[in-house]
């Protein structure tokens, strides 16, 4: 909507030009009216419409005077001058000073006044067109500049690097890689066309905010926008958080998909963009902790960094013990602690790299024994790494590497054993026998039992304790059930029995996880 300035010292006059047309229906809307030119250039000041329509006689200060002021303020601003017959060496001069047109007050009526209004809109849009490719250039190429600086010395900032003057506020966002939730489950994951994206935060810009966007890379987009003026600190923060909540729903409602969006700090010097933008870079990378369609807003409030940082050491010494003794099941739970959680609530993303790396280090130290090579290569794990949203995505990852890692490892045995195996898995917590085995397998007890020996590694009664114990531990971990709750459920038939076989395994009492 473009806003529109009256000036006409009749009231007649004024009140006739306001109710000629509708307003709204053209796309103008008017902002304010005045009585003179000193009265119409404090309105200007306070309301900076797009659009002056003015009288040139008037007391106190004409509309001449009132216009080369205003044009001295802002070149680009559109004028509509308003003249009666002996006005035409007024409206001569109005014209070298750069007004839109004239218009003779008798012969104005509602069709005049739309058709100088339709003519008007082209221009600024056409204008606006050109300049708005040409001030996106200019901020790519200066936040170019800016990024390849070790610091401020010697920086030039162009005056004329926003349209507007003051207080500017910053934003970095872009689209979520993931759907956050099933509603978008069947969105492509692949972000939207960047030229679609930015010609829609144009037209918005032209009609909602005074903004300006640049793509700065694949998928990442900076938004500079208007700060209103005499803003108190909360209404500045209230004013940003309501400007990206209302993007992310009309970006879901256009373009079906989700955007996550980091506020840096408010700048008023263009000296201070370099922090801001800093910051603001520093916000969007902690979207790897969210699910997506997030809003970070700078100053953020820190967690217990180093009681975080030590429960994710000793969790990574677990999934490494866990690993040892093949117990998978664990070691999938304990990656969804430490990545879904432990990570999450510290929200770095160097100590997030360090558990990534020291998860793919782990995994290779019990893959190679077995087969030789790593089971990931690092290089490229990270291409692959850096192709996912979120913690969320990257812990399924690795638990899809354990799941290979369990698949190999049993491999190695042959099918009737494997059989063997997955029946133990399925009936541990049943009362079964060596002999219930050999009757499934068709073999005889001697043989079934040096067959399971001499592939497995261990005794078939040695196994299904290990089995057991483990799930025993799983459970009670889970803080959900009591010791002899536990006892049953994993196939024991007395508590104390129960207790004596878990010591010797684990070294541990049951009550004591």
């Amino acid at each position: 909507m473009l806003k529109v300035m009256i000036v006409e010292d009749e009231d007649i006059v004024r009140e006739d030009i306001k109710h000629l047309i509708d307003w709204e229906q053209l796309g103008f809307e008017i902002i304010a009216e005045a009585r003179n030119g000193s009265e119409g250039l404090r309105t200007f000041l306070e309301h900076n419409p797009d659009v002056i329509i003015t009288d040139i006689k008037m007391p106190v200060m004409g509309g001449l005077e009132m216009i080369t002021n205003i044009l001295q303020i802002r070149k680009n601003k559109k004028i509509i001058l308003l003249t009666s017959y002996g006005d035409f060496n007024f409206a001569r001069q109005a014209i070298q000073l750069g007004i839109h047109s004239y218009v003779l007050k008798h012969e104005l009526d509602g069709a005049l006044l739309i058709q100088e209004l339709d003519k008007l809109k082209q221009q600024l849009q056409e204008e606006e067109s050109v300049g708005y490719l040409a001030r996106r250039e200019q901020l790519r190429m200066f936040l170019k500049r800016l990024e390849s600086m070790i610091d401020d010395a010697g920086m030039i900032v162009r005056d004329d690097l926003f349209r507007w003057k003051g207080r500017t506020g910053i934003c970095m966002l872009g689209f979520d890689l993931s759907p956050p939730s099933q509603e978008y489950a069947h969105q492509r994951s692949i972000p939207v066309d960047r030229k679609k994206f930015i010609d829609f935060m144009y037209a918005r810009s032209s009609c909602d905010i005074e903004a300006e966007i640049v793509d700065v890379h694949d998928n990442e987009y900076i938004i500079f926008y208007k700060i209103p003026e005499r803003s108190s600190e909360r209404t500045v923060f209230e004013y940003s958080s309501h400007f990206a909540s209302h993007l992310q729903s009309e970006v879901t409602n256009t373009f079906f998909c989700t955007i996550s969006v980091a506020i840096g700090p408010v700048f008023e010097n263009h000296r201070e963009i370099r922090e801001s933008l800093k910051k603001a870079r520093e916000l969007y990378a902690l979207r790897i902790f969210k699910k997506g369609s997030s809003i970070f807003v700078h100053p953020r409030k820190q967690p217990d960094g180093q009681q975080l940082q030590s429960s994710i050491d000793l969790k990574l010494k677990e999934i490494q013990e866990y690993l040892n003794h093949e117990q998978y099941t664990m070691v999938n739970d304990a990656i969804d602690v430490l990545l879904c959680r432990l990570l999450v609530a510290l929200e770095d993303t160097s100590a997030l790299k360090s558990s990534i790396f020291e998860l793919i280090r782990l995994i290779n130290l019990k893959a190679i024994p077995k087969h030789g090579t790593p089971m990931i290569e690092s290089f490229d794990a990270l291409s692959e790494l850096q192709q996912l949203g979120n913690v969320y995505q990257i812990a399924e990852w690795f638990k899809h590497m354990i799941t290979r890692l369990e698949e190999e490892s049993n491999s190695k045995y042959s099918k009737k054993i494997r059989e063997l195996l997955q029946y133990i898995h399925a009936n541990y917590s049943k009362d079964i026998t060596l002999n219930e085995i050999a009757d499934r397998m068709g073999f005889s007890l001697i043989y079934t039992s040096q067959l399971f020996k001499k592939e497995v590694g261990v005794t078939f009664i040695t196994y299904l304790t290990q089995y057991r114990i483990e799930k025993a531990r799983e459970l009670l971990a889970s803080g959900q059930y009591k010791v002899y709750e536990v006892s049953s459920m994993v196939g024991y038939q007395t508590v104390q029995y129960f207790s004596k076989t878990f010591k010797k395994v684990t070294g541990l009492n049951p009550g004591d996880l």
